[in-house]
């Protein structure tokens, strides 16, 4: 063991038995800084590979600080803090440090929290490069292929998207402004290519006034943040050999979404796709290039397995689930009851190379405390009353392939303990028995609870925490991907009417509107359950009339005394509020317009009239 380990600590006894501690355990410990000023200059002359950094620093800068720099320099570091509070882990997650250790500790837990950083940082390197090895690969391909300059630009942005996530993306040069080629995302590796005359239609506005607007990039990203529901934008300049530049305009429709550094991501990629641009650019495509006025869109759908729906945040968790699949890393998936958080643990054990090996699930809150370590370890025969016969536990079961700890959250702290000397060693002890059995076993766990709330309060451990938070995936509650709706009550209507063998084979469009309407407390599994009992209780083929429970919070709220408020006000308030529900989405699948079915015009006319502009926020 020969890692170079930097302590940042303001405490000198502290700082001193922690160098005692490391040098002992084997570490090369580079020195201690008091400051983060001092700590850079140390890491500029003498680069480490892990930093043990406090969060509270003489000085004016903190340890968070640091961690920002740390960060930007891709040198691993954990953070030591005599405070867990939900605020502090907040303020430190945004800098996304390999561990979090809490004062006082024992010289065990900190050895431990150095291996589980050490183990997320090698896995985090080992993604990172597999990424950039394969993106490498496709632009060397995408030269290759005798393809038109349109279509070619179409693979760059599907190769781009796991590097930096869009729903709508914008490439062009400076040289030809009125030349620009836009790819919109209509499903997982499914993209609609839009030309501007295209774009002019959709946008209504007149070829002139759209050339005039691409010239401009501000007023381009109102055109396209009013026309398509963007709200974020992020853009990447590509300096040429011939003294021009060429763009690539990224657009989502989350608000917020390039927030994070991106700077690290585009200088990494800015080489590679310079020189793939550049060869483009360099080619005779005139020859294969099709004058068409249609939009060809390439599709290649994965199999993942009954999950229904193609909104913007869905997407994006398949993204992240092509991207984690293939590896063993570990995956903490985060979401709501019912928001299918079992069937992304199962989608992702089908596209790994364990998919011919068991998928074992476990509720983790389905089991009493007294039972659910057997049913994890197993036991041996007679090392318990009503131990008749030996058991072999759920870890076993699942060797070779993919554990799902579900609800992962309840858990007790005794159990957790000994989940963590699971992760750590690779090897488990069946109850009764002092034999170890080593196994090769990939977790997923999930929960409904928020996870650094309950280690902030003392229920859940914080080095299980980071153990498990390796790649982490949140699944979007169904009231923030309405516009799944419709695609989601026409499997369940499909699915429940040949269970059941009824003929119900549609659904009206005010029923539908209802349904996007209401809140969803329950998710998809509450929308199932509902589809299924109306099936049941329907006496005509379509649903007419669905029976929604009783909801206090509802989509359209209108104050305490809406009858004091004039007809305009609440009809303002009220298209306020959908409008905020759809993201500021206006026109297509999902859009306010749509939830409210009248014609985009006419909801943009209504708009205007009542003085609501819709916004677009970098």
């Amino acid at each position: 063991m020969n890692e170079k380990v930097l302590i940042v600590e303001d405490q000198f006894v502290e700082a001193n038995d922690i160098q005692i501690s490391l040098t002992k355990a084997g570490y090369n410990v580079s020195g201690i800084a008091r400051s983060v000023n001092i700590a850079l200059k140390m890491i500029e002359n003498d680069r480490p590979d892990l930093v043990l950094l406090d969060i509270f620093l003489k000085g004016k800068l903190t340890g968070i600080d640091l961690g920002k720099k740390l960060k930007e320099e891709n040198i691993a570091f954990i953070y030591v803090s005599a405070n867990s509070n939900q605020e502090i882990l907040a303020d430190a997650k945004t800098t996304e440090p390999y561990g979090f250790i809490v004062k006082p500790f024992r010289e065990k837990d900190l050895l431990v929290t150095l291996e589980i950083a050490k183990y997320r940082y090698q896995n985090s390197q080992e993604t990172k490069i597999r990424k950039e090895s394969l993106l490498q690969k496709q632009l060397t391909a995408i030269v290759e292929r005798g393809e038109p300059r349109e279509e070619k630009l179409l693979k760059i942005a599907m190769a781009l998207q796991s590097f930096i996530p869009f729903e709508y993306l914008s490439a062009g040069s400076d040289l030809l402004p009125t030349d620009e080629t836009s790819f919109l995302r209509l499903g997982f590796d499914e993209y609609q290519v839009i030309r501007p005359a295209e774009l002019a239609n959709i946008a209504r506005q007149t070829r002139k006034v759209l050339d005039l607007l691409l010239q401009d990039k501000s007023r381009y990203d109102i055109l396209v943040g009013e026309t398509f529901g963007m709200r974020s934008n992020l853009v990447m300049q590509l300096m040429l050999k011939n003294g021009g530049t060429f763009h690539f305009y990224f657009y989502s429709r989350k608000p917020g979404a390039y927030l994070s550094d991106y700077a690290a991501e585009i200088s990494k990629l800015q080489g590679p796709l310079t020189k793939t641009v550049e060869m483009i650019i360099g080619q005779d495509d005139e020859s294969v290039r099709e004058d068409s006025t249609s939009s060809p869109s390439i599709a290649v759908q994965p199999y993942f397995k009954g999950i229904v729906g193609n909104s913007h945040l869905l997407l994006n968790a398949f993204d992240q689930l092509s991207s984690v699949a293939p590896t063993s890393t570990s995956v903490l998936i985060l979401g709501e009851s019912g928001t299918g958080k079992e069937r992304i643990a199962g989608c992702i054990h089908e596209c790994s190379a364990r998919k011919a090996k068991p998928f074992i699930k476990l509720n983790c809150a389905a089991l009493p405390a007294s039972l659910i370590e057997s049913e994890l370890f197993g036991h041996e025969k007679g090392s318990f009353t009503g131990a008749h016969e030996k058991r072999i536990g759920k870890f076993e079961q699942a060797n070779g392939g993919t554990i799902f700890l579900d609800e992962i959250g309840e858990m007790s702290m005794d159990l957790q303990v000994k989940l963590l000397r699971v992760l750590q060693e690779k090897e488990i002890e069946r109850i009764g028995s002092n034999t170890p059995i080593k196994i090769d076993v990939r977790i997923i766990a999930a929960t409904n609870k928020d996870l650094e709330k309950e280690v902030a309060e003392g229920r859940f451990r914080l080095d299980l925490y980071y153990r498990l938070n390796v790649f982490p995936m949140v699944m979007p509650a169904l009231r923030d991907r309405i516009e799944d709706i419709p695609a989601l009550v026409t499997h369940f209507i499909r699915l429940y009417s040949e269970k059941t063998e009824r003929n119900v084979v549609g659904i009206t469009e005010e029923a539908l509107n209802q349904l996007k309407m209401y809140n969803w407390p329950g998710n998809i599994r509450e929308l199932e359950h509902l589809i299924e009992r109306s099936i049941l209780l329907s006496k005509t083929s379509i649903l007419t009339n669905i029976i929604l429970p009783s909801q206090r919070q509802t989509v359209a709220q209108h104050g305490e005394n809406p009858g004091a408020k004039t007809f305009y006000e609440n009809e303002r308030e009220f298209i306020l509020s959908v409008l905020k529900r759809c993201q500021g989405k206006v026109w297509g699948s999902g859009g306010a317009a749509e939830v409210l079915n009248v014609p985009p015009t006419t909801l943009s006319s209504k708009m205007k009239k009542l003085g609501i502009k819709r916004q677009f926020t970098d």
